[in-house]
């Protein structure tokens, strides 16, 4: 017998809207049962208008606590590398307690505004002079707390970082905890996979940091240990992110980031491609037909002046997305998603270009686009309301002046370009609700924790 069942009167599943939706969840958390259009039997709890919860394909916990601290003059022309200096100072100052309350209180924001499932590329390692804790995975274990604590699923992807720039460049002092060799990288992973082996709604992936920071042997070494110890979890890196990693990777291995990843490894659905932002027409291309997905973070690429995603031609050729978070000054994925296409619009001068033939409802073929990236990049099942997959939903606030006397094909649109106010009422996550009328159980404490976390390393 299933341990919920409900009786939704609007839910959004994969052939769009349907009504009067019994949807039932079983005690692992995954949806057995869905009908449309039934009536209500004994103990179904009624639900009103139901979305599929939303992926973070991209995540950086530790930078929440630095949001808007950066946003001040350093040099006379500030970029990306000027902002690293000040996110490196940063990161030497958070210890492992620090760090699960930050991300505790980080995964609870995103939980509220619509995320269900989290990608965390963790690059925290080590203390500050790069000496290892007793534990090696002590600061994955910190992350793995905090998805606990928030009742967030996590896909933990702990970072390979061996160098501070193309050429085998040495570390920096302020990148020390971030380092391994691939010897000490594989051990962490394996100690973290242990930690959370027994928490099925956790995973533990692969990250890569960048080329400029992981030579193509090391490279090769993980991903084929991994590949014959039968491990098939995603694999991220970050890539094409600035126009002068791509001036240096053209300099140091001859060919530029995007080109050099396709033409060394077997890169498809395995893989989420970070950012990608600097593509040629080619390059675009064979990354969609490769089959990975794109990581994209628009208020942080907005943030650190990256630059706009080839979103239209990727999409046109049948590319896949996800949506991230990134450095966290943003943790809304509704208003990601609009300044995703709203960077397009202002690129194009034009209106709507996310939508296409098969949906004209831009905010509708954006979502269902994020939702169908979001799951692949972490290979779950998740992103859609459906017979074996995992029960994470939201359950909008109907009764809002936003979403009142709306129909059906805009309610999407409005959430994301309609209103700046969360319409999310409640949320559940692997079959357990997280949030109830707008409120966490645990949100006092988790706040009161982070202000306490937080204060000195913002002082």
């Amino acid at each position: 017998m299933p341990q919920q069942s409900y009786l939704i009167k609007k839910a959004l599943l994969s052939d769009g809207w349907a009504e009067n939706v019994r949807l039932s969840v079983n005690d692992d958390g995954f949806i057995s049962g869905l009908s449309k259009n039934t009536t209500a039997e004994q103990g179904d709890q009624p639900l009103g208008m139901v979305i599929p919860g939303l992926v973070n394909c991209h995540s950086h916990s530790f930078q929440r606590a630095m949001a808007g601290l950066t946003e001040y003059q350093v040099s006379a022309t500030d970029t990306f590398w000027s902002w690293r200096k000040t996110m490196y100072r940063f990161a030497n100052l958070v210890s492992p307690e620090d760090l699960q309350d930050i991300a505790s209180y980080l995964y609870l924001e995103m939980i509220k505004q619509g995320y269900t499932s989290v990608a965390e590329f963790h690059y925290l390692h080590h203390q500050s002079n790069g000496t290892a804790y007793s534990s090696v995975s002590q600061l994955s274990q910190s992350i793995i707390n905090a998805a606990n604590i928030a009742g967030i699923n996590l896909t933990l992807l702990p970072v390979l970082y061996m160098h501070s720039g193309f050429g085998d460049l040495a570390l920096l002092d302020e990148q020390k905890r971030f380092g391994n060799s691939v010897e000490s990288y594989l051990a962490l992973h394996d100690e973290a996979t242990r930690y959370c082996s027994d928490q099925s709604q956790h995973s533990v992936g692969t990250a890569l940091h960048s080329l400029r920071a992981v030579p193509a042997r090391p490279m090769s070494e993980v991903i084929s240990h991994l590949k014959d110890m039968g491990n098939h979890s995603p694999i991220h890196i970050h890539i094409a992110e600035q126009t002068q990693e791509v001036e240096q990777s053209i300099k140091a291995l001859g060919n530029r980031p995007v080109e050099w990843l396709l033409d060394n490894h077997d890169v498809d659905k395995q893989w989420c491609l970070i950012h990608a932002t600097h593509m040629t027409t080619e390059e675009t291309a064979l990354v969609a037909k490769s089959g990975a997905t794109v990581g994209i973070c628009p208020t942080t690429e907005a943030n650190l002046g990256d630059g706009l995603f080839p979103l239209r031609e990727y999409l046109d050729h049948g590319g896949h997305i996800a949506i991230g978070s990134d450095g966290n000054t943003c943790t809304n994925p509704m208003e990601e998603l609009r300044w995703l296409e709203y960077g397009q619009r202002l690129l194009s001068r034009t209106r709507n270009i996310s939508s296409d033939d098969k949906q004209r409802h831009t905010g509708s073929n954006l979502y269902r686009q994020c939702l169908k990236g979001g799951a692949r990049s972490i290979g779950t099942k998740t992103g859609t309301l459906k017979l074996g997959y995992r029960a994470d939903l939201l359950v909008l606030d109907e009764h809002s002046a936003d979403l009142s006397g709306i129909a059906n094909e805009f309610v999407i649109d409005t959430l994301l370009f309609g209103t700046s106010q969360s319409l999310i009422k409640s949320v559940m996550i692997n079959g357990s609700w997280k949030i109830t009328d707008f409120h966490h159980a645990n949100e006092l404490r988790i706040k009161e924790k982070f202000i306490s976390a937080t204060h000195a390393l913002r002082s």
